[in-house]
């Protein structure tokens, strides 16, 4: 497993016969809607949630997910993969709070939970493990300033050895471009796209 990729290097898990449930009691600061995000296992998983002592709802994993990420060390293409999932909004009062989630797909009722997030704000989404404010220690962002901003636009602009590509004949044309390779006895590297040239897809 990626545990690096994990939020506590580490998950819960479910897999057996019966239906499996995670609770969890958290204090919310105030009364008010707030966007309940999973980052769970979204491959044929069927997930459900419970705020206090209300009715179960299930969770549209569907067209909520963001960030699906393979986690199995050997990058099988299997059940191994998380993604935050878009919970719902929730109507939470301000006080000790219990959230349950509870796994009950079809194949052996499996489920995965990394972490979950409550937020006010309808806008922000959570990215990998990482809690809210929070960056990458393998890439901070770095801050502009009047000292570095130069160092910075040196550093993006190419080099001359990148800029090597300018220096080849390229040919519009294959024809003309298999004529000269015929002459010259040399291979021809065809480098195409699709779509608007501004899209180069």
């Amino acid at each position: 497993m990626k545990r690096a990729e994990l939020s506590g290097e580490g998950l819960l898990a479910h897999w057996g016969s019966k239906v499996g449930t995670a609770q969890y009691k958290i204090k919310v600061p105030g009364a008010g809607k707030y966007v309940l995000w999973l980052r769970a296992n979204p491959v044929a998983t069927k997930l459900q949630v419970r705020i206090g002592t209300g009715e179960w709802t299930d969770v549209i994993v569907k067209g909520r997910s963001h960030e699906q990420i393979n986690i199995a060390s050997d990058n099988k293409a299997d059940l191994r993969f998380v993604a935050w999932i878009r919970a719902g909004v929730k109507d939470l009062k301000a006080g000790d709070q219990e959230i349950a989630v509870r796994f009950t797909s079809g194949n052996n009722h499996h489920g995965m939970l990394d972490c979950l997030c409550l937020t006010m704000d309808k806008e922000w989404k959570p990215s990998r493990g990482l809690k809210p404010g929070e960056v990458h220690s393998d890439w901070p962002v770095p801050e502009l300033t009047s000292a570095n901003l130069d160092e910075w636009i040196r550093f993006i602009r190419p080099s001359a050895q990148e800029l090597g590509w300018r220096g080849v004949r390229w040919h519009r044309s294959l024809s003309e471009a298999a004529k000269e390779a015929e002459k010259l006895q040399r291979p021809i590297l065809l480098w195409a796209m699709n779509g608007h040239p501004c899209g180069e897809t």
